[in-house]
């Protein structure tokens, strides 16, 4: 077994571990939340999540890099770097939302290779290898929908807040008066919709690494295409990608 499909079956027993464990949380509400220096929430399982999967990647390729939202970056020298947000969507959690998951990515050579996310309240797991497919619900094959025309799009962002964050108001109204239908289904549920086919389009003018570089090899391997837009993206399928880039006046 070669480096990249051990790494590849350690990425899903551990989204699996630190999702039981997060849902376990979430089920209880046995937790604190406090502020971060950015004024976002964060809980103490999502400190505690991030560590136990550190620990798990770490302890099986020690010489892996490591970036994680709660507690930064740790270099590595196998050219392997692992991405982790243990609970995207932090405010959800806290308020017994269950529109949170655990992000796992696995780059080589700062390139995204892998990745899987676990949305342990909705039962439902996506994964992908670049280049072999994607995987939904334990069977092999999900892709996005096919529509067209953005007239008839529903497309996620997830708060207005990120467009005042970023100085990017009209942006918001450009979007919505472009598309047929936007919806605020956020974080990680919005991505999850997408590579679905549920919903056409997400656009995030504010993202993190953690936030999107384990969706990216799901986004390319369900049919869709990214581009980066302000401070976050674009993802859609293959056929709105132009037209809502445009749009928006962002070239692909």
């Amino acid at each position: 077994m070669n480096d990249k499909t051990l790494r590849i079956q350690t990425l899903h027993g551990t989204a699996q571990e630190a999702s039981t464990f997060v849902l376990s949380h979430f089920l209880t509400q046995n937790f604190t939340v406090s502020s971060k220096k950015d004024g976002s929430e964060v809980t103490t399982i999502d400190i505690e999540a991030e560590l136990r999967v550190r620990s798990m990647l770490l302890d099986a390729f020690p010489e892996d890099g490591f970036l994680g939202e709660e507690h930064g970056e740790i270099k590595g020298t196998s050219g392997y770097r692992w991405v982790v947000d243990p609970i995207d969507g932090t405010a959800s959690f806290a308020r017994g939302v269950p529109l949170f998951g655990t992000l796992i990515g696995l780059e080589l050579n700062s390139k995204p290779i892998a990745g899987v996310a676990s949305l342990p309240a909705l039962d439902e797991t996506i994964s992908a290898v670049l280049g072999e497919g994607i995987i939904y619900q334990g069977k092999a094959g999900s892709s996005m929908s096919t529509t067209s025309s953005l007239q008839e799009a529903m497309v996620c962002t997830t708060s207005y807040d990120y467009y005042k964050q970023t100085n990017s108001e009209p942006l918001y109204q450009k979007l919505v008066q472009a598309s047929g239908m936007t919806r605020g289904w956020s974080d990680c549920y919005g991505y999850m919709l997408l590579c679905t086919g549920r919903v056409d389009a997400v656009v995030e003018p504010l993202l993190f690494p953690w936030d999107i570089i384990p969706w990216l090899p799901m986004i390319q391997e369900s049919g869709g295409k990214y581009t980066e837009f302000l401070q976050g993206g674009i993802a859609s399928n293959y056929n709105l990608h132009d037209p809502l880039c445009h749009a928006l006046s962002y070239t692909t």
